[in-house]
């Protein structure tokens, strides 16, 4: 999964989350219209048709790339909760880090970044969590 940058309009909370969850790893696990469409007319999916179907892509939109980049740049920097006789469960990225990781990038906004990021952290924690 390589995000890509768009050139439209629209960015939210919503596709933020879904680009935090595609980064870690999740699924379409929507439901697929393409089956349904064929099925409709009483053909069935071809196999490659569905395994293209399960790698959602990802849109990275320009207002939003600055955030990915700095969420990116703090992948290894998550903070995890480690239980005893259980997994380690991740809470978040470090709050230091991200700072540090915008001042070097020259992030002029960094409130809206720091927004951004936190949705991005919010998908990803959603998949990680289960």
């Amino acid at each position: 999964m390589a995000p890509r940058a768009a050139g439209s309009a629209g960015g939210n909370g919503k596709k933020l989350n879904a680009l935090g969850r595609a980064w870690a790893g999740a699924r379409g696990g929507g439901k697929n219209e393409l089956d349904d469409d064929l099925a409709a007319w009483g053909i069935k999916t071809p196999e490659r048709f569905k395994k293209a179907a399960q790698r959602p892509e990802v849109v990275v939109w320009p207002w939003n790339a600055e955030a990915f980049d700095v969420f990116r740049d703090c992948a290894s920097q998550w903070r995890y909760l480690s239980p005893p006789m259980a997994s380690p469960v991740a809470l978040g990225i470090e709050r230091s880090q991200l700072e540090s990781t915008m001042r070097m990038l020259g992030v002029k906004d960094m409130r809206e970044t720091l927004r951004k990021v936190q949705h991005i952290e919010a998908g990803a924690l959603e998949v990680m969590k289960g």
